[in-house]
């Protein structure tokens, strides 16, 4: 009986030694491949993340030059990528609208450009000057008003494309009052520059 248990006790023995030697043997590539316990997810297997989307189209600056005709100003525009997100849009989905006001003559001028469907975060998106307006404000007291907007399709947030989403529609409109206006128009400069 002692025998019988002391066969069983070394056969189980040699059993256990057999096993560690074999696991000890695995091949390298597949001991690589298994994640072990505290470890992070194996190089390889990692998840695609998808780049965060958080562009911002805005109005940057307005200027406006004197001609050399009475009542003559000629309107610059500036709209950039504020945030660090690149912008990525169809073709047509956002433009800008520039509207100036004569509030003594009532005559207006309205120019619509679109933006363009790529900019880099932090880069300009539309630099835009129009010819000389004649008659575009008025210098006694009604000189007018300057409005200045950035426009979407509705459409532009049922796209499935968040790079094309404006994270901050306060800045996408500007304008200058009558009193701006006929400061600008009554003064001695030849042209000033306005900001949001």
């Amino acid at each position: 009986m002692f025998k019988s248990v002391l066969s069983f006790v070394a056969a189980a023995s040699a059993i256990a030694a057999l096993s560690i030697s074999a696991n000890a043997q695995l091949d390298p590539k597949f001991q690589k491949r298994l994640p072990h316990v505290g470890q992070g997810i194996p190089l390889g297997h990692e998840p695609m993340l998808k780049p965060v989307c958080h562009p911002d189209p805005a109005i940057t600056g307005v200027m406006l030059t004197k001609g050399s005709a009475p009542l003559q100003v000629q309107i610059s525009y500036t709209i950039t990528n504020v945030a660090s997100s690149a912008w990525h849009s169809g073709t047509n989905q956002q433009n800008v609208t520039l509207t100036a006001h004569n509030a003594n003559t009532n005559h207006t001028f309205t120019d619509t450009r679109p933006l363009p469907g790529d900019a880099a975060g932090g880069a300009q998106m539309l630099n835009f000057t129009t010819p000389m307006i004649d008659g575009a404000f008025d210098n006694f007291e009604f000189g007018g008003f300057l409005d200045l907007r950035i426009s979407y399709d509705p459409d532009i947030l049922l796209d499935s494309n968040p790079c094309n989403n404006d994270a901050n529609l306060g800045n996408n409109h500007f304008r200058l009052e009558n009193s701006q206006i006929l400061g600008f128009m009554k003064g001695t400069a030849r042209s000033q520059t306005f900001h949001p």
